[in-house]
């Protein structure tokens, strides 16, 4: 009986140690989540820009093209 105990306390351990690692690894992972978000952002607010320069750019040119 006495080894039925220390089985059972062995598994609360590992399941506690096991329940630190995953919090840790879900803060670590939403740190990062929420850092590729913001380089997305980024990205797309350069790529929005340099597509609008673009368009503007070829009207310029078109428009004085035709006159």
């Amino acid at each position: 009986m006495a080894q039925k105990k220390l089985f059972g306390e062995q598994i609360a351990k590992d399941l506690a140690e096991l329940s630190a690692h995953l919090k840790t690894h879900e803060a670590v992972c939403a740190e990062r989540y929420s850092m590729v978000a913001a380089r997305l952002k980024r990205l797309e607010i350069v790529l929005m820009s340099s597509a609008g320069a673009i368009i503007l750019l070829l009207a310029g040119i078109t428009w004085k093209g035709s006159l």
